[in-house]
């Protein structure tokens, strides 16, 4: 994690249907209900238009995302309650959330958790891995460990 960056980030990746977005609205739910000013952004690498209302990327914001975003090839969709490219919604995102999740973006150098499903290869070539498992079966071992590695960071920023 970059030290000049005011807001935790944190990646989940994972391959199609690995429950990314499952993890990812859970996770916001938690963290929000905590207190916590939470942001999604959502990679939109399967082309195609951009979610609509009651997609995955509104589930976030409904789970409580201060900020939530997908964002496609040619377009980019932004939900804030109360831009166009990856760097600047990180910026934007910094201003108004204590900690931002990134849905996707696997190359991205950011803290991640790498989500599979039985059977389902691992993706390889991943960087600043900090957790991986099954997005299922290892759900409340997986979240625990996000906590711990938010403590963790809060605790050495300082």
């Amino acid at each position: 994690m970059s030290n000049h960056r005011s807001a935790l980030i944190l990646q989940v990746v994972g391959y199609q249907n690995s429950g990314k977005t499952s993890f990812v609205s859970d996770l916001t739910a938690r963290l929000s209900a905590k207190g916590l000013r939470v942001g999604v952004i959502k990679h939109h690498g399967h082309g195609g238009a951009i979610d609509v209302p009651m997609s995955d990327s509104h589930r976030h914001a409904l789970a409580g995302a201060v900020l939530s975003s997908v964002i496609g090839e040619d377009s980019t969709f932004i939900e804030w309650q109360a831009g166009d490219t990856f760097e600047l919604l990180l910026n934007l995102y910094e201003a108004h959330v204590d900690i931002l999740l990134i849905e996707g973006y696997k190359q991205k150098d950011y803290p991640k958790v790498v989500l599979v499903r039985d059977g389902q290869e691992q993706p390889i070539g991943l960087t600043n891995v900090i957790a991986r498992g099954d997005a299922m079966a290892d759900r409340a071992r997986l979240l625990d460990m996000v906590e711990r590695w938010m403590a963790d960071e809060v605790v050495s920023s300082k």
